[in-house]
């Protein structure tokens, strides 16, 4: 579309008028297509192309005041309850965490110092990671699509080659610092979110695509990161690609690719339940935990004993009644309570109420999330946020069902409550680029193929007569 040199200076008066920067380009690309059309109705009718152009500006207005009138609805959107919902819950684990410092016992000053690290250094990082991610331009992962899966590539080849061996993966050792395999898995959904989105400019062959590279993400996690990982990673591509099909973001419907990509997906899950070793060891023995509590308490089914005792003798409020016949000897742990059992601690402890409120709070977080997710009107702005909330629903699922004895794969965080650092400054991070989505997704607009003008908010043309809306 070709637009003259006195609609783009009129674009830029309009601009000129609006504080908020990130909203120039989407505002004059809408007011150029604007003015081109009524240049187009007024050349259809017989004037000249000068004369079309003039009555289109005029019929536009004063550039000032339609952009005064503009700067008044295009302001960021900070989405100050979600923003107070995750700091409370930070503040929370950080509370949680110090009275957890009281259980470490006398002597214990390795655990003690490393317990203080994660409250007086990574704390602050993660607050800052938050902070960062919020500002942060979240476009950046839709215009460069392979920084974020190069990164984690290049970090498990470095992990690959100079990790230590620890629990069955190799950690990557940063001074002090140990990048957790488990914890770095939360960081796939959003990597493969930003190919995804790339992808669809290829329709239903980007789609086979995407599945095909689900199953190698699938396959990387399964070696150099964990199951839960693993499960984590297809709950939240699976819905991706599901809500992509519905809405048709690869053009039409096609019931055979999804039929495709979904066998694809379970056989990958079933050739790692069946062949993959690690897996198939202790998925056999945990899940005969599930359904034989008692067939293996010394082993096997220790993790699940200690759980259930402790939860079943948990009260409403208050500490739980002293537990006979087993020693509860995991709940006593700090380092076990700070990371994977932080709900049965506070359950035991405190009473039911304390986890109840926990679980609350996140499901509201979570809850306020997916109805913001799904009224975003850019694509791209659905996926990442959608990826976002899909990944910390599968954290926060894994761990209470972990928690409640059902120990069938370990848990990798609660989202903004339990510790390792690797997990609260990842899940922090994810939780400032899910909210800067919010905060500026309104003006965001998808790249080609998908039209940019097709769904003016702001402004409309009706019966000839420009329309500001101020909703």
């Amino acid at each position: 579309m070709n637009v003259s040199d006195a609609f783009h200076r009129y674009a830029e008066k309009v601009c000129e008028q609006i504080r908020w920067k990130k909203a120039h380009p989407a505002v004059a690309q809408e007011i150029e297509d604007h003015l081109t059309d009524q240049k187009n109705a007024y050349l259809a009718a017989g004037d000249s192309e000068s004369i079309a152009e003039e009555k289109a500006l005029l019929q536009m207005g004063d550039p000032v005041s339609v952009g005064t009138a503009l700067d008044q609805t295009h302001k960021p959107a900070p989405q100050w309850g979600m923003i107070g919902l995750v700091l409370l819950l930070f503040v929370l684990g950080g509370i949680i965490q110090t009275l957890l410092l009281k259980t470490i016992p006398a002597g214990d000053d390795a655990f003690a110092a490393r317990s203080a690290q994660v409250l007086f250094v990574f704390l602050p990082l993660s607050l800052a990671a938050f902070v960062g991610m919020y500002f942060l331009d979240f476009s950046f992962f839709g215009k460069h699509p392979y920084v974020l899966p190069l990164g984690l590539l290049m970090v498990d080849l470095a992990a690959h080659l100079f990790g230590v061996f620890y629990g069955g993966k190799r950690w990557l050792i940063l001074g002090s610092f140990a990048l957790s395999p488990l914890a770095l898995s939360l960081l796939f959904p959003l990597a493969f979110c930003g190919l995804f989105y790339r992808l669809r400019s290829q329709g239903r062959k980007g789609y086979l695509i995407s599945g095909v590279l689900a199953a190698v993400f699938c396959l990387v996690l399964s070696y150099c990161h964990t199951f839960s990982g693993v499960l984590t990673f297809i709950f939240s591509a699976g819905i991706l690609m599901l809500i992509a099909a519905k809405k048709e973001w690869f053009g039409k419907k096609n019931q055979t690719i999804l039929l495709l990509l979904f066998l694809l997906v379970v056989g990958c899950l079933i050739i790692l339940l069946m062949f993959y070793a690690p897996f198939r060891y202790q998925f056999a023995f945990r899940a005969r935990t599930i359904f034989l509590p008692n067939s293996d308490v010394a082993g096997d089914g220790y993790v699940p004993a200690q759980l259930r005792a402790a939860i079943s003798h948990s009260v409403f409020l208050g500490k739980g009644k002293d537990i006979v016949g087993i020693s509860p000897i995991l709940i006593e742990i700090p380092g076990m309570l700070r990371s994977d059992y932080l709900l049965t601690y506070l359950t035991y402890h405190y009473g039911w109420v304390a986890s109840v409120i926990v679980v609350l709070l996140l499901a509201v977080f979570l809850g306020l999330g997916f109805r913001k997710a799904l009224k975003q009107k850019s694509i791209f702005g659905q996926m990442v946020s959608l990826t976002i909330l899909c990944t910390f629903t599968a954290e926060i699922l894994l761990y209470i069902l972990a928690n409640l004895g059902i120990w069938l794969i370990a848990p990798i965080a609660l989202p903004f409550l339990s510790y390792g650092a690797t997990a609260l400054l990842i899940n922090m991070a994810l939780a400032g680029v899910l909210l800067s989505v919010f905060r500026t997704g309104e003006v965001y607009r998808d790249t080609a193929p998908h039209p940019i003008f097709s769904d003016s908010k702001f402004i409309q043309w009706a019966d000839g007569k420009l329309t500001i809306s101020f909703k």
